[in-house]
């Protein structure tokens, strides 16, 4: 076998070096065929998709949108992804600590005088 032996290696790799290169430019070939019929759908505003999902996450629920968010910064984080997961991850945190904030906002008491009493209805 050529590759136990590095002499009959070299020999094997200049006897066959042709077909190498010839298979080597069909590849890349295809590749680039592949590449013109297949374009990516939505281009460079493909992340705009999970942001608006996550929009409408976070409206209808905040803590949800929030482990969203932070989930997705985690697998940023751990598999090494592109700008545009830590955008994602960022944007739907932010929106979902804005809407949770919003919401125990509207959940409080409003607040009476300085004196702390309840207004008489009438």
């Amino acid at each position: 076998m050529p590759y136990k032996d590095p002499q009959a290696k070299k020999e094997w790799e200049r006897q066959h070096r042709p077909q190498r290169l010839a298979r080597r430019r069909e590849v890349r070939q295809i590749d680039a065929a592949r590449k013109e019929d297949h374009p990516e759908a939505l281009g460079g505003i493909g992340f705009l998709v999970p942001v608006i999902a996550g929009c409408a996450l976070a409206a209808y629920s905040p803590k949800l949108a929030i482990g969203t968010g932070s989930l997705t910064l985690a697998i940023a984080t751990i598999f090494k992804k592109g700008w545009g997961w830590w955008v994602v991850g960022i944007v739907i945190v932010v929106l979902g600590l804005l809407f949770y904030w919003s919401d125990q906002k509207d959940k409080e008491p409003p607040r009476d005088s300085e004196l702390g009493r309840k207004p008489i209805l009438l």
